[in-house]
């Protein structure tokens, strides 16, 4: 059972393109961070994704489904759409504020939260709607917001 489980776990992880398989006769491949590139060794290659446990990689995945059916009408990680775009907003609010935010906007800016209403008011006063999510959930969709604020600031070389 667990065999399948990480079966299962490793082709889900590489269909979102959090990890690949690299036969050893190809060329190496290149972390670019900023305007340096870095070789990547085989290493650095079967390292944990991005330094998260299996756990929030996991997660990510639920995430992404999540975000996809509730989110990605009016967001976007690195876009704005509707409302603003998601990228880090792990590193500009804590998910103790987030958790309620999500489940109803509304109610936090009413209450006063001074950057509930700076966003409501950058954004046309534009009403996010209430979501009946667990926190579990909506964990699940932060971690997928994560994951992808990170890849988006990645660049790997030499890949197709």
């Amino acid at each position: 059972m667990l065999a399948v489980v990480l079966a299962m776990g490793s082709l889900l992880l590489s269909a979102a393109g959090l990890v690949s398989i690299v036969p050893p006769d190809t060329e190496p491949l290149a972390f670019v961070a900023g305007d340096s590139a870095q070789p990547l060794d085989s290493t650095q290659l079967a390292a944990p994704v991005m330094g998260f446990d299996s756990v929030t990689l996991a997660a990510s995945v639920q995430g992404e489904v999540l975000f996809t059916r509730n989110c990605a009408q009016c967001h976007a990680v690195k876009e704005v759409v509707v409302g603003p775009a998601l990228k880090d907003v792990h590193k500009r609010r804590s998910i103790a504020w987030l958790v309620p935010w999500v489940r109803n906007s509304s109610k936090m800016v009413a209450s006063g939260d001074e950057y509930a209403v700076k966003i409501f008011d950058q954004y046309q006063q534009q009403q996010m709607p209430s979501f009946q999510l667990s926190t579990k959930e909506i964990k699940s969709i932060m971690a997928y917001i994560e994951i992808e604020s990170i890849r988006s600031s990645m660049m790997v070389v030499g890949c197709p």
